[in-house]
């Protein structure tokens, strides 16, 4: 069920729009957010999701410096710095209203040795056209993998390891049965973040 709650991340997270200013009376702006994990009983692996939503108005805007104050409807008030990415902050308006959605994705899965794969990262920035008001959608793709090497069943957990030579160990849920043919086979992990901000006159 979605709540809400204070969530400075995606304050930073709206930040990649206009960099976060440092004011002590800066609480954060309220936030929703939602969570959810699918998976198939007895399968290892699982998608996990969350998505935060927030929306604020444009209560101050400073053109010479380039910063603006936003403000949540509880009345909680964060101020940016419009970076140079933000080629439409002259059509910002006091008024405004700023809406964000965060999504966040990990994928969970075992793979065959030797299978084909492509670890790094892949990402997606778009803004909106010269003119109009500020928009931007953006979307980053990381993928990364270890190696069982150790299971334990008294404590039902996995000893993972990865490219780097460190190791992790990890709780393993209730209903997998850990066979000893999970030894040496890949775990890939695939997690994606996207946001998108989007600008509407009152």
């Amino acid at each position: 069920m979605p709540h809400s709650r204070h969530i400075p991340a995606l304050v930073m997270t709206i930040s990649l729009l206009a960099g976060c200013s440092s004011h002590a009376e800066n609480d954060g702006l309220e936030a929703t957010t939602s969570t959810g994990e699918a998976y198939a009983q007895g399968v290892p692996g699982s998608v996990v999701t969350e998505t935060e939503r927030v929306s604020a108005v444009v209560a101050a805007i400073d053109h010479q410096k380039r910063t603006f104050i936003l403000e949540d409807d509880k009345g909680n008030r964060q101020t940016f710095n419009a970076v140079p990415e933000m080629r439409n902050f002259p059509q910002l308006k006091v008024g405004d209203r700023v809406n964000a959605v965060v999504t966040h994705e990990r994928v969970i899965q075992l793979r065959a040795p030797n299978e084909p794969h492509e670890d790094g990262a892949a990402g997606l920035l778009a803004t909106a056209p010269e003119g109009d008001k500020p928009a931007m959608l953006a979307a980053n793709t990381v993928e990364v993998t270890a190696v069982v090497k150790a299971i334990d069943t008294t404590q039902h957990t996995a000893t993972l390891e990865f490219d780097d030579g460190t190791r992790k160990v990890v709780r393993v849920r209730p209903d997998i049965d850990l066979k000893p043919s999970y030894l040496n086979q890949e775990v890939v992990i695939r997690m994606t973040s996207a946001f998108a901000i989007s600008v509407e006159a009152p």
